[in-house]
Formats: C-alpha cells, structure tokens, sequence
C-alpha cells in the first residue's frame, strides 16, 4: 500500500488550520473581547496594553480619574474574576512618571510605616506633606476594606499606585 503524500499533507495542513485558528478566535472574542468590553466601560482608566497567556492573564491600566478608580477597580476586579475563572490576572496601573515615582521612592517608608502600624489617618498628612514640599499639583489617597490608592500629579506627570492593606492582619477594638 502506497501513501499518497499530498492528501496527507493537505489534511494535516488543514487540520492544523482549524485547530489553532479555533483557539485564536477563542482567544480574541471569548477572553480579549469581554475583557475590552469592560474596561471600556470604565470611565476611570482606559486599557494601556493586554497580554493573554495560557494560565493568566496582565491588563495594563491608565489612570484617567483618580477619584472614581478605586470603585471601579474592585468591580473590575469581581468582573473578571467571574469572567476568567480558570486564569490568574494581574492588573497593573501604567501612570508612573519617572520623576513622580521618584517621589513615592522617598516617601514609601513613612507611608508604610503607616500602613504596616495600622495608623491609616497619617497617610493623608504624609501624602499633603510630599505635595507642600515637592509643590505638586494634586496629592490624593483614597482607601477601602482591600487597598489604599494614591494619586500624585506636576503639570501633565502623573503617578497612581496602589498599596494592598492586609485587612485579616488588622487588630480591631470592639466595645
């Protein structure tokens, strides 16, 4: 029995085809396409850059309103999580201008300080402090039950970070 190869080869080819051009479709509009979805609903942040990978997925972020972000960060966060259930995603904020991270550089022992000792009302003076002495434009912290959110701008530079709180770790009066 002779083998044909050119039926062979176009079967595989086309197998091939349809194998890995399934999965790039599944790729583009059951993972990209709802994760675009909602951060284009997002009037807080708009979508710097998104990388899909097997088992998570990275969302660069770009703060646009630093007051309305922490909100629609955690539903975000719920969003995708229901929407990926099987993928780990990292979410990353792309505001990081170079001379503003400077900044935060300098500062980010006194805030964590604060952080880590659970005094939470010294975070808006230390951050009113770095705007006195750095003149900045705005300063601004933002806090919830998961996070604090800092926000600091000079002319068009701006810098957004946020820095988890360990909520379980906390010790609470009661009484």
């Amino acid at each position: 029995m002779q083998l044909r190869m050119v039926p062979i080869a176009l079967s595989l080819l086309a197998t091939l085809t349809l194998l890995f051009g399934g999965w790039f479709l599944y790729q583009k509009m059951e993972v990209e396409e709802p994760i675009k979805h909602e951060i284009g609903q997002m009037e807080s942040a708009k979508l710097a850059r998104l990388e899909v990978a097997k088992d998570r997925i990275q969302v660069d972020l770009t703060v646009t309103n630093p007051e309305l972000f922490p909100r629609e960060y955690q539903d975000l966060r719920v969003k995708l999580a229901d929407l990926l259930q099987n993928k780990a995603v990292d979410i990353t904020i792309h505001n990081n201008a170079k001379a503003l991270e400077d900044i935060w550089t300098n500062g980010v022992f006194s805030f964590t300080e604060a952080v880590d000792l659970h005094e939470y009302s010294r975070i808006p003076q230390i951050v009113s402090q770095w705007k006195e002495a750095y003149r900045l434009d705005e300063a601004s912290t933002q806090m919830d039950e998961e996070n604090i959110y800092v926000y600091l701008k000079r002319g068009t530079d701006d810098f957004y970070t946020i820095v988890p709180r360990y909520p379980a770790k906390e010790v609470t009066a009661r009484g």
